[in-house]
């Protein structure tokens, strides 16, 4: 079982920059006390992280093919699901201004969202979770900043 002497110079070592008061209390022992037994600790310094690796900008083709290569597998081509994409939107635009409908912005940015989502389930792969996860997250964004919870 350790002592408290050895419990506080624990504490002490790596808690570095607390206040000796807040030791005292916590240990219920004089500052005094903590002040001469922080002079004998060693604090700990924590383990440095790795520093992650800097992507290079721009970024080598080969990668750019890659992920360009795997997005087409997965939501089809850009042409074929930009087609579809503006061709949805400038119909719910045309239809907002016949009604002479507004929205906020963060609205209408879910409302495109949500038509890009489902153009990619359209055009490419609809069993990813995500695309159907992501038109659900557009929708609750706005429902939530709609009842005071904007985030």
């Amino acid at each position: 079982m350790k002592s408290k002497t050895a419990k506080i110079m624990a504490y002490l070592a790596t808690h570095p920059d607390v206040k000796v008061a807040d030791v005292a209390a916590k240990f219920k022992v004089s500052a005094p006390y903590i002040y001469s037994l922080r002079k004998k600790v060693t604090p700990v310094v924590p383990k440095l992280l790795p520093v992650p690796e800097v992507p290079t900008f721009p970024p080598e083709p080969a990668k750019v093919d890659a992920v360009l290569d795997s997005r087409a597998v997965e939501y089809g081509t850009f042409a074929d699901g930009a087609a579809l994409m503006q061709s949805i939107k400038r119909t719910l635009s045309g239809h907002a201004q016949k009604h002479n409908k507004t929205f906020a912005d963060d609205q209408w940015e879910a409302l495109e969202m949500v038509v890009h989502k489902m153009a990619r389930i359209v055009n490419g792969n609809p069993d990813n979770a995500d695309s159907w996860l992501d038109i659900a997250g557009y929708a609750m964004l706005v429902a939530d900043r709609l009842e005071g919870n904007a985030r």
